[in-house]
């Protein structure tokens, strides 16, 4: 079961998402806030063993925005997960949401699918960025390369990969490198075993760290 923690000022939608994620099986709502100082002080009296596996965060929260609420959590919390869940699609406030030590980034305009596959990329230790955005993210919230070797992925991989970085579908991978679109599959899901990636943002993510890319 993966406990969730909502914070959002706006108290219908609020009641809404916590209705719909009570939906799923898998998932518990276990607390809710109104604003970033109600959501603090209420996280950080918590035992860790009574912590949320996850915080779904508004960042236009009012006082205590919803990235200072984050930043201040992941120092008292470095292992709680936190997905920023918002309007905002301009580089400046997915870079702000990241670096104040957010996992993941969905919209507010996507479907329930999208969060819950945020929630649970999060849950296994990965990014998650929402497909539209990702490719303005994913330069935008990388460290400088560290030196990590040779890339374990071929060249038609290293090409697959950074045209899921740049933000292309699979069918117009196929067709910019005279392929068929299960070629492509069976390249990306290579990529993913090689790079022990969850997903593809994450895959472009670790490979963009270690300067593959």
């Amino acid at each position: 079961m993966i406990r969730i923690y909502l914070v959002e000022d706006h108290l219908l939608m609020r009641k809404g998402l916590a209705t719909s994620l009570e939906r799923i099986d898998d998932l518990s709502v276990t607390g809710e806030a109104g604003s970033g100082e109600t959501a603090l002080a209420t996280l950080l009296a918590l035992a860790p063993e009574e912590l949320p596996d996850v915080v779904v965060m508004d960042i236009g929260l009012p006082g205590l925005s919803g990235l200072e609420t984050t930043r201040r959590l992941k120092e008292a919390w470095p292992d709680l997960r936190v997905v920023m869940f918002t309007v905002h699609q301009l580089e400046k406030e997915i870079f702000a949401a990241f670096s104040s030590g957010a996992d993941g980034y969905c919209l507010k305009d996507s479907d329930i699918d999208s969060l819950l596959l945020g929630i649970r990329s999060v849950c296994l230790g990965s990014l998650y960025v929402d497909p539209r955005i990702a490719h303005l993210a994913i330069r935008r919230i990388l460290a400088p390369p560290d030196d990590a070797g040779e890339s374990p992925l071929t060249p038609r991989e290293t090409d697959v990969l950074r045209s899921l970085a740049d933000g292309q579908s699979n069918r117009e991978i196929a067709q910019n490198l005279d392929v068929s679109l299960s070629t492509v599959k069976a390249h990306i899901q290579s990529i993913l075993q090689k790079l022990s990636a969850s997903t593809r943002a994450d895959a472009a993510v670790k490979a963009l760290r270690k300067g593959w890319l």
